[in-house]
């Protein structure tokens, strides 16, 4: 509690904090700052996601990643529910007061805890549906981050709504990093096996709800009116339904494949999904977590706003289409590195993901839309017809193992394309054609490239193989300059990208020499 001489000055502190007006100068360039700062965060979050994998999968066993994934599609589904997007809600909206604030953190700290109780029920039917006695106890250990992350997703938003970069990038990665070690102390001196992946989800949420509450200084009051948080809670049940219904494309492979083919082939299943995850969140992370707020600002100004999106679709898209390329070409050499020789059959499976990565990448960034300009429930419609063309997939691939779910998933990204293009940009001054002459050359060279390496690493051992690679992602990258600097629909990205160049250096340059 806040003693009466405090309240007032907490008073001000949080009125501060919910005041967005002084983000209206130089939207642009927070906005920039915000990219750059998160991808240079995500070069960190990767190597440290790269090593924890290198290092775990040599310290635990396949069955073991597939258990704690056959509990993942259970507290997947779960975690959906976790505070009902009102965080999310929070960052869209224009203005939000002490009242709002405080109704919406007390929803998701309820919502977080009913997630955790609802968990706990179905923990016992995780032993019915997979038949393994180890499920229950691991379903409800992963179930107690729904609450932890609750409790501090309204704080985490308020920084995002703040364009605190740098502050959620230090709460973000010190929560990775105490997590990687904890998991690695735990599998290594203690042999905890399985339990040491529920341990570094533990120190992870543990320590990011901690960060955010003493980085944001907001504190929460009593609720006066919770009929304001209305218009919220209907933005947030779409979102968390579209969430609902992706869950069963995001997790029903998991499902059917633990359940068909056991834990062995759903652990190297999860290896080459989580490795492949890893540059989709470089990408979608960064970029998504500057974007959505600068949108959500610039939405009631409609030609900013297209451009602004089309600027990061391209930038996203150059980036993705590249490291799509690198990884289908350079997949045995990188496996072999990162995994080990013990994950031989992660291979063909991670192959089979990464094709889909073209369509996936720019796909991702559809959600950029519905969310900034207040439209999930757009994003719930489109669900229901997605969610149906994926599961079809899975079923379609099922009989072929985890290879041909894999397989089939690639392809089904490429069947829903342009489906979730009309609807992401309908109603919207966005045409499909201003997509597709965005997204045409980085698609186009990243497939090159990725076919290209494929057949040059063939046959060659590992460190020719991975200076291939290099080679290659030098070649793309030295293509993808030269679109930008002469083909006129990339006019803008070119002019805000040697705005920022310029700007740079003559920060430098005022700065003079470091001494």
């Amino acid at each position: 509690m806040i003693g009466n001489r405090d309240a007032p000055a907490q008073t001000a502190i949080n009125e501060r904090v919910l005041s967005t007006h002084h983000l209206s100068d130089g939207l642009a360039k927070r906005t920039i700052a915000g990219g750059a700062i998160a991808v240079g965060a995500q070069f960190v979050r990767f190597a440290l996601q790269l090593a924890s994998s290198a290092v775990l999968a040599r310290l635990l066993e396949p069955s073991q990643f597939g258990l704690v994934a056959m509990a993942g599609t259970v507290t997947a589904f779960i975690v959906v529910l976790t505070e009902l997007n009102v965080a999310t809600a929070a960052v869209q909206q224009e203005k939000l007061d002490q009242n709002t604030a405080s109704a919406l953190m007390w929803i998701a700290i309820g919502t977080g805890i009913l997630a955790f109780l609802i968990s706990a029920a179905a923990a016992p039917a995780s032993l019915w549906f997979f038949e393994d006695p180890r499920l229950p106890l691991v379903v409800l250990g992963l179930g107690l981050n729904a609450p932890i992350y609750a409790f501090g997703a309204l704080h985490a938003a308020l920084l995002t709504r703040n364009m605190r970069w740098l502050d959620l990038q230090i709460a973000s990665l010190s929560a990775l990093a105490t997590g990687v070690i904890a998991a690695i102390i735990a599998a290594k001196v203690f042999a905890a096996g399985y339990w040491a992946l529920v341990i570094q989800l533990w120190i992870t949420a543990l320590t990011t709800t901690a960060a955010v509450w003493i980085l944001c200084p907001w504190r929460p009051s009593i609720v006066k009116d919770w009929s304001a948080a209305k218009s919220s809670l209907k933005f947030g049940f779409h979102l968390t339904g579209a969430m609902i219904l992706n869950y069963f494309h995001l997790q029903l492979d998991n499902i059917l494949i633990g359940a068909r083919w056991g834990s062995v082939e759903l652990g190297f299943y999860s290896r080459a999904y989580n490795l492949l995850m890893m540059p989709l969140n470089f990408l979608s992370g960064p970029l998504g977590s500057a974007m959505i707020p600068a949108l959500s600002r610039l939405h009631r100004e409609p030609t900013k706003w297209r451009e602004a999106y089309l600027d990061a679709l391209g930038v996203i898209t150059f980036v993705g289409a590249g490291i799509a390329g690198m990884l289908y070409g350079g997949a045995s050499p990188i496996i072999d590195i990162v995994l080990g020789p013990q994950w031989q059959a992660v291979k063909l499976i991670f192959s089979c993901l990464v094709l889909g990565m073209l369509a996936t990448v720019p796909m991702s960034a559809t959600g950029w839309i519905y969310i900034s300009t207040g439209r999930t429930d757009r994003m719930f419609y489109w669900s229901m017809i997605g969610v149906p063309i994926y599961v079809t997939s899975f079923l379609i691939g099922l009989p072929y193992g985890a290879v041909g779910v894999a397989l089939c998933y690639s392809i089904s990204r490429y069947v829903a394309f342009f489906p979730s293009m009309f609807m992401a940009i309908y109603q919207t001054n966005i045409t499909i054609f201003d997509i597709l002459a965005v997204i045409a050359v980085p698609t186009l060279a990243g497939a090159t490239a990725g076919l290209s390496l494929s057949l040059v690493v063939a046959g060659l051992s590992t460190a020719p193989a991975l200076a291939a690679v290099a080679a290659a992602g030098l070649l793309y990258a030295g293509i993808c300059a030269l679109a930008v600097l002469y083909l006129p629909v990339y006019r803008r990205l070119r002019s805000r990208s040697l705005h920022t160049i310029h700007s740079a250096y003559a920060g430098l340059l005022r700065r003079g020499p470091a001494g």
